[in-house]
C-alpha cells in the first residue's frame, strides 16, 4: 500500500510533539507545570505547520521558559493513540536532549505565564509524586537513553500485538490490562 491508495482528504491526521529533557548539574530534572493539565512535564509542545520537530522544541523552550535551548540528540520517540473521549488525534512525539542547565540559566528562567504556572527541579526517584505514570515512563526512558547513548522507540500497544502491553489506557479506552511499556531500542546514535 502506498500513500496514493488513500483518497485525498481522507488521510489520517497526526499531531507532532517536540520535547526537551533538561537537567541541572546535580542530575535533577527541570520540569514545568502547564496551566492546562495537572503534574510536571518536560518543556515542549506541539509542532506548528511550518516547523520541523527540532524547530518546535527550540521555539517551545523560548516560549515556555525563556531560554534558547537548541535540541541535541534525539533520545526517544513515542506514539500516542487517538483519544476518542477528548477527540484528540494520534500523535508522534520526539524527545531531544536539552542538556544540563547551569545555575545562570536556571536563574534566568522566565515563564510564559499564559502557558506555564511554575517550574521545579525533581529527583528521578521522586518523579512518580509529581507527574502522571505515562509521563514518568517517558521521562525515565529519556534519561536511560541519554545515559546509554541510545535512542528508544516507545509505543502504546495492546497485549494482543506481539505480546506488547499497554503503557497506559488512553481516556475512553475500555481495556483494563496492566500498564506497562513496550520499548524498542533503535540503537546508538
Amino acid at each position: 500500500m502506498t500513500h496514493s491508495d488513500i483518497p485525498h482528504g481522507q488521510q489520517p491526521r497526526t499531531r507532532v510533539g517536540a520535547l526537551l529533557l533538561l537537567t541541572d548539574a546535580e542530575g535533577l530534572l527541570v520540569l514545568i507545570q502547564p496551566r492546562y493539565k495537572a503534574g510536571l512535564f518536560l518543556v515542549g509542545g506541539a509542532r506548528h505547520a511550518d516547523e520541523s520537530p527540532r524547530e518546535a522544541a527550540l521555539r517551545e523552550s523560548r516560549e515556555e521558559v525563556g531560554l534558547e535551548i537548541v535540541p541535541g540528540r534525539k533520545l526517544l520517540d513515542y506514539y500516542s493513540p487517538p483519544n476518542p473521549k477528548t477527540g484528540a488525534e494520534a500523535a508522534v512525539n520526539y524527545v531531544y536532549d536539552g542538556g544540563v542547565l547551569d545555575e545562570g540559566q536556571l536563574d534566568s528562567i522566565t515563564l510564559a505565564v499564559e502557558e506555564v504556572l511554575a517550574w521545579d527541579r525533581v529527583r528521578e526517584s521522586r518523579l512518580d509524586l509529581f507527574t502522571t505514570e505515562p509521563h514518568a515512563v517517558i521521562i525515565r526512558a529519556a534519561l536511560e537513553a541519554r545515559q546509554l547513548n541510545r535512542c528508544f522507540d516507545l509505543e502504546f500497544a495492546r497485549t494482543a500485538l506481539g505480546g506488547l502491553t499497554l503503557l497506559h489506557q488512553p481516556e475512553g479506552y475500555d481495556d483494563t490490562s496492566a500498564a506497562q511499556v513496550a520499548r524498542r531500542d533503535i540503537g546508538a546514535v
